[in-house]
């Protein structure tokens, strides 16, 4: 049984990694999109420290993926501690 769920585990954590690594190598042409989801969050009144994770947020909500937005949101929201409502907003644009 253990080395079932270590089995399990191990190929959730190599998807996971497949995923995030084609998504980081796809955002550079996905950054016609960011520059406005990044425009965004650097206007506002109170602008967060973590420039390079809403980078990577906006290019990830750019990207032609079925949950790209949601990404984005998670990335922007939990990540990089953006409040919900402008990630939301960044998002959109993305």
């Amino acid at each position: 049984m253990n080395s079932t769920f270590r089995a399990r585990l191990s190929a959730v954590v190599g998807a996971a990694a497949l995923i995030a690594g084609g998504a980081l190598i796809a955002a550079p042409a996905a950054q016609a999109d960011g520059p406005s989801c990044a425009g965004f969050l650097a206007a506002s009144p109170s602008p967060n420290r973590a420039n390079d994770l809403n980078s990577i947020g906006c290019a990830v909500g750019g990207l032609d993926l079925p949950a790209g937005e949601t990404l984005c949101e998670v990335v922007q929201h939990q990540v990089a501690q953006v409040r919900a409502d402008r990630a939301v907003s960044a998002c959109k644009l993305a």
